[in-house]
């Protein structure tokens, strides 16, 4: 081989000095993507999520030979012994629901504390039957043996070896002993409220945590503790996430809806939370219904009431936005009759031919709602006229969806119909009959529709409540059971629903002059308001975002609510 010529030396040079420099200069590479896949692989092959290195069947060997002779002959066994503490084998429990053999394999393994990596292994074998074995789910012996087994794990967990490259796992329990302490997913809940979804991605990745774990129920409790723990305006902000959180899990659902339930009836100011009263109707049926008492009767009266409130509500804007002809005077009538939806006791709908076999989605869900209450309407013909039956004070009042209908409101205990049969005419031999005790057109005349309403409800209703407190009694009506509260008082011009309206008698405290002048402003433009401010909520007032009224409310310190639809006070 002929030597370089000095030339051909100092070129080489040169080249190595620009390739050291132009390496030197290149950035670190970021290998988190390929160690994910590296620690896939191991799990898959029985590395790093097995532990044990072993097929099951050695693994259940070594059990069986533990439990003959309560002894561990090394540590290789002791490792595979570990691993096996939840296995089932026949007739046989558990090892760790053993009363008398698992303590004897703590004080085995704890005999190989001075062979340092060979005891990690063993201890991270007990650590996964800590995190497989349901201590909720556990016999007597299973329940101390686990406790104890917690103990254990988290005194040791100090003296691992760390030395070298630690495994993945070991640095994932570092960073997670909470989870050997007797809360020990305290700290998940309302980091996860807020969406910190990837904290239980380790957990799930190198601790076997899966979904039939009890860390997984553990930590779902964990989420409804920071949940109802949160002030109102927390709360309203996480309510989706733990809406969402309910519905997906269906074993745990009913005992976390009781408590988000009650916990948000004690909000101020109360509002309509659609998806939450849409969860617990589709898990529980409807509020009001007898039939139900068995899930509704779990949460506090006044929560039930609320929802029982928040359907009805639901229903009536149902039912005039898809089943009704005039839509813009609909409004109006949803408007209005939403002021009595806290004092209607009862609700039917009878659907004419047209709704009742409608196919479409928002026809099919609207039938499901109304289930239990839904009867097919015998229009004479008229396929697409439908009607919406309430019952008030003693009263059973009827509203038709076609145009040119009047209101017609009967004595429930005479009425000439009967709600329980399958089909009820909407003709004058029924919802019409000429027995009514109130016949009311929605025409405005000299003056708005609703008022007239008003006074002329104001006027049958109170007569009831009279009525009711001489011993008349409407135990015979045809109306479905009775209501799930006392019998309504008498109805004022001006109604809003309980969960939003302050209790009908307390001490008022003296008014200041700025007070007064508000009370009068708004009974000048005719607003409705509700008073919650001694309840911790705000006060009030119903009316339009760009009404007449719209500047005045603004001059006078009230903003706009659009998830309420009406303005309050700023404090």
């Amino acid at each position: 081989m002929r030597p370089l010529s000095p030339r051909s030396v100092k070129l080489a040079e040169r080249m190595r000095s620009v390739a050291e420099a132009a390496l030197s200069s290149m950035p670190d590479p970021d290998l988190t993507a390929l160690r994910s896949e590296v620690r896939q692989l191991k799990a898959m092959l029985g590395g790093a999520g097995a532990g044990a290195g072993a097929a099951p069947d050695r693994v259940r060997e070594q059990v069986s030979l533990f439990r003959r002779s309560g002894t561990l002959p090394d540590v290789r066994a002791a490792r595979l012994v570990c691993w096996g503490t939840t296995l089932r084998d026949g007739r046989d429990p558990a090892l760790i629901e053993d009363r008398e053999r698992f303590p004897g394999l703590i004080d085995g393994v704890d005999e190989f504390r001075d062979m340092r990596r060979p005891y990690r292994r063993c201890w991270r074998g007990l650590l996964d039957g800590y995190v497989r074995y349901d201590p909720g789910r556990a016999t007597e012996a299973g329940r101390r043996n686990w406790t104890m087994l917690r103990d254990y794990l988290n005194d040791n967990l100090p003296s691992l070896e760390r030395s070298g490259s630690m495994p993945d796992w070991l640095s994932t329990i570092d960073e997670h002993a909470n989870l050997l302490g007797e809360r020990p997913c305290d700290r998940y809940g309302a980091a996860l409220l807020e969406g910190d979804a990837k904290l239980l991605e380790p957990l799930r990745r190198d601790l076997s945590m899966g979904d039939s774990s009890w860390l997984t129920r553990r930590i779902f409790e964990a989420q409804i503790d920071a949940a109802v723990k949160h002030d109102d305006r927390a709360l309203r902000r996480v309510m989706p996430r733990v809406v969402a959180l309910v519905a997906e899990h269906d074993l745990l659902a009913d005992d976390a809806l009781v408590r988000v339930l009650d916990r948000w009836a004690r909000c101020r100011p109360l509002e309509v939370e659609a998806e939450l009263r849409d969860l617990s109707v589709a898990r529980w049926g409807n509020p009001w219904l007898e039939r139900n008492d068995t899930q509704w009767t779990r949460v506090e009266a006044e929560t039930r009431q609320m929802v029982s409130s928040w359907l009805k509500l639901s229903l009536i804007e149902k039912f005039f936005s898809l089943l009704s002809e005039d839509k813009l005077n609909d409004q109006r009538r949803v408007a209005f009759w939403k002021r009595y939806v806290d004092r209607i006791d009862d609700m039917h709908f009878a659907l004419g031919e047209a709704a009742y076999t409608n196919p479409s989605a928002d026809f099919r869900a609207l039938r499901k709602a109304m289930a239990g209450k839904l009867l097919r309407l015998d229009n004479g013909g008229v396929a697409r006229n439908n009607a919406f039956i309430m019952r008030l004070a003693g009263h059973v009042v009827v509203e038709f969806g076609e145009h040119g209908n009047a209101m017609y409101a009967f004595d429930a205990a005479a009425a000439p119909f009967d709600l329980r049969r399958p089909s009820i005419a909407g003709n004058r031999t029924a919802l019409k009959h000429p027995s009514h005790v109130a016949r009311i057109t929605h025409t405005d005349g000299g003056e708005r529709w609703e008022r007239k309403f008003e006074r002329r409800l104001a006027e049958v209703l109170g007569r009831a409540d009279k009525a009711s407190t001489t011993g008349r009694s409407t135990s015979s009506s045809p109306m479905a059971a009775p209501p799930i509260r006392p019998a309504p008082i008498p109805i004022p011009s001006a109604v809003s629903p309980a969960w939003a309206r302050p209790q009908e008698a307390r001490q008022v405290a003296p008014e200041p002059h700025g007070t007064r002048d508000l009370h009068a402003f708004l009974a000048e433009h005719r607003v409705k308001s509700a008073d919650l401010r001694d309840k911790g909520g705000s006060l009030w007032a119903y009316a339009p975002e760009r009404g007449p009224a719209a500047d005045g409310l603004r001059s006078r310190g009230f903003a706009w609510s659009a998830r309420r639809g009406a303005w309050y006070l700023k404090s």
